[in-house]
């Protein structure tokens, strides 16, 4: 089963005193936006904290073990995850800072393999917990041109809940493809997946249907819907196929843009 993210439509019930003026769509839209983007911040924020919470649990067992070895891996990962974790702080007021009344779109020629590795890197502890492993297929790498913020949050997000609806022992996996005027990106795992009922509501901001993750994980669903917005700025498009018991696949495009 094969689901695309729907085009956003303005909901009447928004402006029952009749037709609204075009500053009152604008400021509507932006205040939605902005209450997006709060939502993945805090999102974003919790897991890289909650990743370095992990590893430290984890350390306090090995000194009383007396694992000085173990101990010292484990506090380099704590080193490293805050580190990340600083960073992704420090890049996500950097970019609210300079959004002004909406989000910046910049675009700027990345590497997308070094992208994509950063971010499973940041992801590292949280795998840990669970003893998961993130693996990149690089069918095709290279130079693409978009929002870097913008990118790195939707391959983020999309991790994070791949691993959050994993079993423990699972694996992940990132494909990267590169077709004729666009990129494509899956990623996928072998999870719990979703039933009809959970995809029909996905993407629905009043009507969402929630899954706690298989470790009892939970989270505000408004990840997925700043991925949308994301994508969709780039003129891409966001799809999924999911079925219960057998895990998730999202997929999303970037088209080729020039400038």
């Amino acid at each position: 089963m094969e689901n695309t993210a729907p085009i956003p439509e303005t909901d009447p019930i928004l402006f029952p005193q009749g037709s609204p003026t075009d500053e009152e769509i604008r400021l509507r839209a932006l205040n939605h936006t902005k209450d997006r983007l709060m939502s993945i911040v805090g999102h974003d924020l919790r897991t890289a904290i909650g990743g370095v919470l992990t590893i430290t649990g984890m350390l306090d067992k090995s000194l009383e073990a007396k694992d000085v070895k173990e101990a010292k891996r484990l506090n380099g990962l704590i080193r490293r995850s805050s580190r990340d974790a600083e960073e992704l702080l420090r890049d996500l007021l950097a970019w609210s800072q300079s959004s002004g009344e909406d989000i910046e779109f910049s675009l700027e020629s990345i590497d997308i393999l070094e992208l994509v590795h950063t971010e499973v890197g940041r992801l590292r502890a949280v795998a840990l917990k669970k003893h998961q492993r993130i693996r990149v297929k690089d069918y095709d790498s290279g130079t693409i041109r978009a929002d870097r913020y913008m990118l790195s949050a939707v391959f983020r997000n999309l991790l994070t809940n791949a691993l959050k609806f994993s079993l423990n022992d699972g694996i992940v996996t990132v494909n990267i493809f590169r077709q004729p005027g666009l990129w494509e990106f899956q990623v996928a795992d072998k999870g719990i997946g979703m039933n009809a009922d959970v995809q029909k509501r996905l993407l629905k901001i009043d009507d969402r249907k929630k899954q706690t993750g298989t470790s009892g994980e939970g989270g505000s669903g408004f990840g997925l819907l700043l991925c949308e917005d994301f994508i969709q700025r780039h003129g891409g498009h966001l799809t999924w196929e999911s079925k219960p018991g057998k895990g998730s696949t999202f997929s999303f495009t970037v088209p080729e843009l020039l400038g």
